[in-house]
C-alpha cells in the first residue's frame, strides 16, 4: 500500500513539472507575443460569455462544460479541475490520463469560441468544480461545477407512431416510429402492412418506397421513416412497426378517394371565344339601334 501511493505521488509530481515545462515552452512565448502586440496596439481583454454554471448528469451519461469566450486573440485555453494543478485540457491539446475526458473546440465568429470539456462515461470521481481559464500576463477564470446522480437515468421502453393517418389519393403517405431500449436502443424496426412485413422488393411497393432510420441518441434510441409515395385506395389500411424487442404500434391509414380535377380545355381563352364565334347560334345580332340606323339611311338614300 505504502509503494502506491509513492508511485502515485511521484507520477503527480511527474505531471506537474510536465505542466511547468509546458507553461515555460509553449505559455512564456505566448504570453510575449501578448505583451509586444499590447504595446503597438489597444490592448484587447478577453471576455466570458454567459454560459451554465451549474451541470447535472446522470451517472453513466456525457457531461458538456461550456467555456464561451469574446477576444481570445493569441492566448491558451486551459481546463482544469479547481482543486488540481494539473491541467485537463490545454488548447486543443488533452493531457487527462482519463480517455474519457477530451476537448471540443467551435470557431463561433471572428470573435467567439467555444470551448467544451467532454467527460463520456461520467462517473462520481468526475464531480466538482471545474475551471476554464486563459493564460495571459494576467489569468482569467470561469468555473462550471458539475454535479453527478449515482443512479443511471431511468429509461423505459417506449415506441411512438406518428403521421399521416388521413391522406389524399395520389398523395404520400409518410409515418414516422421512434423506439427507446431500456439498456440500449433496439437493433432495428420492421414495417408491416395488413400483416405482412413491407419489402422494398414486393412489386406492391416497387420504385415507390423509401425506409429511412437514423439514431438521434446512440446507443440509446432509433427512428425509422417510412415513405410510400403515390399512394392508392389500395394503400390504405392497418400499419405496424415492430422493434427487434418484440415492442409494436399500429395506426390505421385512410387514403381519400378525392375526385379527379377537370381537365382544362386545350388552348387559351381567346382560342377558346374564338371557336365559339363560328357556331350558327353564336352569331351575333342586330338591335334597335342598329335598325334605325340602316332604315335612315335607306330613306335617305331614296330622297
Amino acid at each position: 500500500m505504502g509503494n502506491i501511493r509513492v508511485n502515485n505521488y511521484f507520477r503527480g509530481r511527474n505531471l506537474q513539472i510536465l505542466f511547468r515545462l509546458f507553461q515555460l515552452l509553449i505559455l512564456l512565448p505566448a504570453q510575449l507575443l501578448t505583451v509586444s502586440s499590447e504595446r503597438s496596439a489597444t490592448q484587447v481583454v478577453p471576455k466570458f460569455l454567459p454560459t451554465p454554471t451549474n451541470v447535472t448528469v446522470h451517472k453513466g451519461e456525457l457531461a458538456v462544460l461550456r467555456c464561451h469566450i469574446r477576444n481570445l486573440g493569441p492566448k491558451l485555453v486551459i481546463w482544469r479541475k479547481a482543486q488540481d494543478e494539473s491541467p485537463l485540457t490545454i488548447d486543443r491539446m488533452t493531457f487527462s490520463p482519463e480517455k474519457e475526458i477530451s476537448i471540443n473546440f467551435k470557431k463561433l465568429s471572428e470573435m467567439d469560441s467555444m470551448w467544451e470539456l467532454l467527460i463520456k462515461n461520467v462517473q462520481s470521481s468526475h464531480a466538482g468544480v471545474y475551471a476554464c481559464q486563459i493564460s495571459a500576463t494576467e489569468i482569467y477564470s470561469h468555473y462550471v461545477t458539475l454535479h453527478v446522480i449515482d443512479e443511471p437515468p431511468d429509461w423505459q421502453p417506449e415506441l411512438v407512431v406518428k403521421g399521416t393517418e388521413y391522406v389524399e389519393q395520389f398523395s404520400d403517405i409518410h409515418l414516422t416510429c421512434n423506439a427507446t431500449g431500456v439498456e440500449k436502443a433496439p437493433d432495428d424496426i420492421d414495417w408491416f402492412f395488413q400483416g405482412n412485413r413491407i419489402h422494398a422488393t414486393n412489386p406492391k411497393w416497387q420504385n415507390r418506397l423509401q425506409i429511412l432510420k437514423k439514431k438521434p441518441i446512440p446507443g440509446r434510441s432509433i427512428i425509422s421513416e417510412l415513405i410510400i409515395q403515390g399512394s392508392t385506395t389500395k394503400d390504405q389500411g392497418n400499419y405496424v412497426c415492430r422493434s427487434s424487442d418484440l415492442y409494436f404500434r399500429s395506426v390505421q391509414v385512410h387514403v381519400l378517394n378525392a375526385e379527379k380535377p377537370p381537365i382544362k380545355p386545350r388552348g387559351s381563352g381567346s382560342e377558346r371565344s374564338a371557336h365559339s364565334s363560328d357556331h350558327p347560334s353564336s352569331a351575333p345580332h342586330l338591335t334597335s339601334f342598329h335598325k334605325f340606323v340602316i332604315l335612315l339611311v335607306i330613306i335617305l338614300a331614296i330622297r
